[in-house]
């Protein structure tokens, strides 16, 4: 193990009855109640109420139980906030805006396509305010056609941007805009030739498939290191680890291996984020989810560790530590507890400690 990583830790402070969400660079934070969404602006010190999602009254009933939010999934899975402070948000059900200063958001309206929209894993706000999503479908819905969206009007309402045609994709993971090169990574799922990395033009013109058809290229959330990317592998059919993935060639390198499915990362400071999910399969052995950091994106340490409760993987989620989408600027990092005994339902903000960045 690389000596700058081997001493680092991470110290949880009080915890908080929520769900990470969002980090952004200027170090807010953002964690949702159900779909209650909190801001906090001196880094989980204190939280203050935002704006809510509106839901049917079984959602309402299920907020008395966490076992009862659990099987629903009721929770706020995306959230993207504009430059003039509105926001965009998803759950299993909608997509949702709101301006800045709204206490109620309101469906967006989704134009295009036929069938009914199925809401996004992730929601990417580029250059200009543009809005993007993809559709995430359940691992049954091998056979449709996927679906991108796109919003100019700050989430109002969302027109097609692409199809997938039926059955080269599951569904997508995430949109991630590439600042220097100016195009959107496109990741999507799950299984076959379904997992792949392309590239989408800024103008959403123009699509192309850089690697395509494997599980090393099944990723949820990046890392951005100039001329390559790095993430955890998403899989429960393949051995996971940390790779490299060269945005030219393609080529794909093993950094570090990791013993669960990895659907969280984000950088906080100068330190690199990633979490592994319990998802036992003939692969994923583990029941322990664990918070792994590095400073350089290559040599990686085990920082916290945790059991997946009692409770049925499928029916009652996988166990995780849940990291918030986005990043930050400061070295405070933000998580909470999915299924995992004593973290579940609760929300974390946790001081480093050891070597920085050099």
């Amino acid at each position: 193990m690389h000596s700058r990583d081997q001493q680092i830790t991470l110290q949880p402070l009080a915890p908080f009855p929520a769900r990470a969400l969002l980090a952004r660079r200027s170090g807010e934070f953002y964690i949702a109640q159900h779909c209650r969404i909190l801001r906090s602006v001196d880094e989980g010190a204190s939280w203050s109420h935002v704006t809510t999602m509106p839901r049917r009254p079984i959602r309402r009933l299920a907020e008395a139980s966490r076992l009862g939010s659990r099987l629903l999934r009721h929770e706020v899975k995306a959230l993207g906030i504009l430059s003039d402070g509105s926001y965009v948000a998803a759950d299993r059900e909608g997509v949702y805006h709101a301006a800045a200063g709204e206490p109620l958001m309101r469906p967006s309206r989704i134009e295009g396509g036929g069938r009914p929209a199925r809401p996004p894993m992730t929601i990417t706000v580029g250059p200009d305010d543009r809005i993007l999503w993809g559709e995430y479908l359940s691992k049954t819905g091998h056979n449709l056609a996927i679906r991108l969206y796109v919003s100019d009007d700050h989430g109002l309402s969302f027109q097609l941007a692409r199809v997938f045609e039926g059955g080269s994709i599951l569904h997508v993971h995430n949109l991630v805009y590439d600042e220097r090169l100016r195009h959107y990574w496109v990741l999507t799922g799950d299984h076959d030739h379904e997992p792949g990395i392309g590239r989408l033009s800024a103008d959403l013109e123009h699509f192309d498939w850089v690697a395509k058809g494997k599980q090393c290229y099944r990723a949820v959330e990046v890392f951005d290191f100039g001329d390559s990317l790095i993430y955890g592998t998403d899989s429960e059919r393949e051995p996971n680890a940390v790779v490299r993935f060269d945005k030219t060639s393609g080529r794909v390198e093993r950094l570090h291996e990791l013993d669960g499915s990895c659907i969280y990362a984000c950088q906080f400071g100068g330190l690199y984020v990633i979490t592994t999910t319990v998802e036992v399969s003939r692969v994923n052995l583990s029941r322990n989810a664990s918070i792994w950091v590095s400073r350089d994106g290559e040599h990686w340490s085990q920082t916290l560790t945790a059991r997946k409760d009692r409770w049925h993987l499928k029916l009652f989620q996988f166990g995780s530590f849940v990291l918030p989408r986005g990043a930050s600027d400061k070295e405070v990092v933000l998580f909470s507890g999915q299924a995992l005994e004593g973290f579940d339902g609760k929300a974390f903000t946790a001081r480093v400690s050891g070597p920085s960045q050099r």
